[in-house]
Order: structure tokens, then C-alpha cells, then sequence
């Protein structure tokens, strides 16, 4: 009887050893994703991303901001529609929107840009959608993030949100 309880309390120890290892290697894995979507956050350009593009140079030497959308992503519609809704420009710069297909229609008769262009939109490498990105007045790329609201494109525009609340107020 004691060598079988002996046996179980080896056995107990060795498997509770492999769950540490276990758990280990799922923190590391939790970590490196972690890592990867501070990295995406922080807008460290994606390996192989170019770096500058001329299609985004501007000759009055302001930024462009980049709004990269997906036709089936309702986050994007959304934040495309307000876009449109708060005017469709940002007092920084210019404001396109990119995507692969058709959404050209969402921004018709706003002062922002459609450009329906899938070879670019994959040269640009986005992992996620709505983002933004800024390219400089040269066409080199600032910065990029993910969009998850209104205010977080407000915020980056350059929109402020009491000029655009006193003209809400005003309609």
C-alpha cells in the first residue's frame, strides 16, 4: 500500500512539473503576442511595409492621413460614415480613403478621397481594419493604428470634438 502511494506522489509530482512547463510556454506565446500588438499600437511599420509612397506626396506641405477600410467590416462602414459626417476633412491634411473594392460610394459627394485600389492596399500590408495611417508631405510614412472609434479618429485628425458638438448643436 505505501509503495503505491508513493508511486501516485512521484506520478502527482511529475505531472504537476509538466504543467508548469505547460504554462510556461503558453505565457511566452501570451507575450509575444502581446509584444506584436504593442508593436502594431505603437506604429512600427510591418516588415516589408514601404516606407514612402508618391501617391501620398502633397504639394502644400501637409500630411496625408490614410483611412484603410474592408467593404464587409462594419467597424469600417461606421467610422467612414462619420468621417463623411464631420465634414470629411482634417485640419492637418488631406483624408483618403483606401480600400480594395467598392467604397468609393461611402464617401460620394464629401471632401474626402476614395481610392479603390487593391495592388496598393496590399503593398501597404494592413493586418487590420479600419487603420490609419499618416504619410509625411514627402509621401514617407509616420505613423499607423488601428481605429477602434469615432473619438480615436477624431483624436488623430485633428478634429475637435467641441468645434464639431457646437455645429451638431447648431443643425
Amino acid at each position: 500500500m505505501q509503495n503505491l502511494l508513493n508511486s501516485l506522489a512521484v506520478l502527482s509530482f511529475l505531472g504537476t512539473v509538466l504543467l508548469f512547463f505547460a504554462f510556461s510556454a503558453l505565457l511566452r506565446t501570451v507575450r509575444e503576442l502581446q509584444a506584436g500588438l504593442v508593436r502594431t499600437q505603437s506604429g512600427a511599420p510591418a516588415p516589408n511595409t514601404p516606407r514612402s509612397l508618391a501617391r501620398f506626396r502633397s504639394g502644400d506641405g501637409r500630411p496625408t492621413f490614410v483611412l484603410v477600410v474592408s467593404e464587409n467590416c462594419a467597424n469600417c462602414i461606421d467610422r467612414t460614415r462619420h468621417l463623411v459626417e464631420t465634414g470629411g476633412s482634417s485640419p492637418l491634411g488631406r483624408v483618403v480613403v483606401l480600400c480594395a473594392g467598392a467604397c468609393t460610394d461611402w464617401v460620394a459627394g464629401s471632401q474626402v478621397e476614395a481610392l479603390a485600389d487593391s495592388d496598393l492596399l496590399g503593398s501597404i500590408g494592413i493586418g487590420a481594419t479600419p487603420s490609419l495611417i499618416r504619410y509625411e508631405p514627402d509621401g514617407t510614412e509616420a505613423w499607423r493604428r488601428v481605429i477602434g472609434s469615432d473619438e480615436d479618429l477624431d483624436e488623430l485628425l485633428g478634429i475637435d470634438a467641441a468645434l464639431k458638438t457646437s455645429t451638431e448643436v447648431d443643425a
